[in-house]
């Protein structure tokens, strides 16, 4: 918009030298009005507020027989409008997707390609099924446009299907801050594959990812307001905090793990971000095991002389075999336990657990639960505090950290044949392949890692 006088505009007389004064600065709009600064300020709102509609749902979004919620807030809270985006549509009769995005830049340029990212996406998500081949079309659509250095975006591109235990979610991710499970039973796991931003390279490189939801399990997606979201040291709430927050709110509704991460980061931002931010929470209801069929024959709409739409039954030959395959590197789960004598028990059921999730069973009750066990109690009988336990995978390797509170480092020392303690970090020392601590803002970590042989 361009700004002038208002004398100017309206063709009034200059004012004489000795009562010279300069009048409040108009506005000239498109269309040719002269707005005052005020009438300016409130159009620029509505078009802000217009532009953000196009990026966002036009109604809270629901997913029949799950729970959602969402959450968004731009950068510039004057403006209104930035680039992040989030869509939940339907597809099928059991398809539903869930979309969060995230483009370069800031302001209306940054909303221009956001709207066009949302809409290329509804568009794709008709014709084709898979998640990878949604982005793979999205990425030739934003490729079409015009040449410009910020001409790209990031995504994550969701199928969601009701079962009767709960619900598959097959994914996709192109260059975006990986979904993360949120396990009723107190644990999360992160998902999906970096990918290639999408728009970046003539053809983006993504994967798909499946995982399977029970009552009370949730998926958290958000953009990186979010996770890089920083501190006056510096720190990014993505690294540590962010899964604080979410093991904080394992098993509680979709509304309250949204509102818990947005309150989090902004608190640990001190108040405000300098990116925008979106959050979306999909989650199977704690209830949806009371009558599995009539919910999804509910939330299907499926007469019940009708065969049930069970997933599936729409995935072609490229995804069969998700379900039982190895999910690629890198991979991280984690649990909060307290200090408690029962707590090395369950450090070394989760660990098992992760790890039969990961379909690396071949690990399990071997040399990685042991050591689990001896390291989580140390924890406990040095510590007396609340411990960490994190799982990671990187594709040759199988790392377990116990992170507790103290800054006191452990050493291996001599000790009786009769001792009935004193054996951990001798055991960890004997059978790992590497083991070590590093520190934390709280404590340490002690880790371990042992190999993880490849299926055949």
């Amino acid at each position: 918009m361009a700004v002038r006088r208002d004398h100017e505009a309206k063709g009034a007389p200059a004012a004489d030298a000795g009562t010279a004064r300069v009048d409040p600065p108009g506005v000239v709009a498109p269309d040719g009005r002269v707005l005052s600064a005020s009438d300016a300020a409130r159009e620029l709102a509505d078009l802000a507020a217009t532009l953000q509609a196009s990026l966002l749902p036009p109604r809270p979004p629901a997913i029949p027989g799950m729970e959602v919620a969402s959450h968004y807030r731009p950068a510039d809270r004057h403006v209104g409008v930035g680039g992040d985006f989030y869509d939940v549509f339907r597809v099928g009769a059991n398809d539903w997707a869930v979309v969060i995005g995230d483009v370069c830049g800031k302001g209306a340029r940054a909303a221009n390609l956001a709207a066009l990212a949302r809409y290329a996406l509804r568009a794709a998500a008709v014709h084709h099924e898979i998640p990878s081949d949604v982005l793979q079309e999205l990425n030739s659509v934003i490729v079409s446009e015009p040449p410009s250095d910020d001409r790209f975006c990031s995504v994550v591109f969701s199928r969601v299907e009701l079962d009767t235990c709960g619900a598959w979610v097959t994914l996709a991710s192109g260059g975006h801050p990986h979904p993360i499970v949120v396990r009723r039973a107190g644990w999360i796991d992160v998902r999906g594959h970096a990918g290639s931003l999408i728009g970046m390279f003539d053809r983006a490189t993504v994967e798909d990812d499946r995982v399977g939801l029970g009552p009370g399990d949730a998926v958290f997606f958000c953009t990186d307001g979010i996770v890089e979201a920083r501190n006056a040291k510096g720190e990014m709430y993505g690294e540590e905090a962010l899964p604080e927050s979410l093991l904080a709110t394992a098993g509680r509704p979709a509304s309250t793990i949204a509102a818990r991460v947005i309150h989090d980061a902004l608190a640990f931002a001190g108040g405000t971000t300098h990116d925008d931010a979106a959050v979306v929470v999909i989650r199977v209801p704690d209830d949806a095991g009371a009558d599995p069929v009539a919910r999804l024959r509910e939330a299907t709409g499926t007469t019940d002389d009708a065969p049930l739409p069970l997933p599936g039954h729409r995935i072609g030959d490229e995804l069969a075999g998700l379900r039982n395959q190895r999910p690629a590197p890198p991979r991280e789960a984690r649990m909060l336990l307290d200090a408690d004598t029962r707590s090395p028990g369950e450090a070394r059921r989760f660990v098992a657990g992760v790890l039969h999730s990961w379909r690396m069973s071949e690990l399990v009750g071997g040399d990685i639960e042991l050591l689990t066990s001896e390291v989580a109690s140390n924890a406990v009988r040095h510590t007396g505090g609340a411990f960490t336990v994190v799982v990671r995978y990187d594709g040759a390797l199988v790392r377990v950290e116990i992170g507790d509170g103290s800054r006191v480092l452990p050493t291996i020392r001599e000790f009786a044949p009769d001792d009935t303690s004193g054996r951990g970090l001798f055991l960890v020392e004997a059978l790992a392949s590497a083991w070590g601590v590093v520190p934390t803002l709280e404590g340490k970590r002690v880790w371990f890692e042992l190999p993880a042989t490849m299926p055949a």
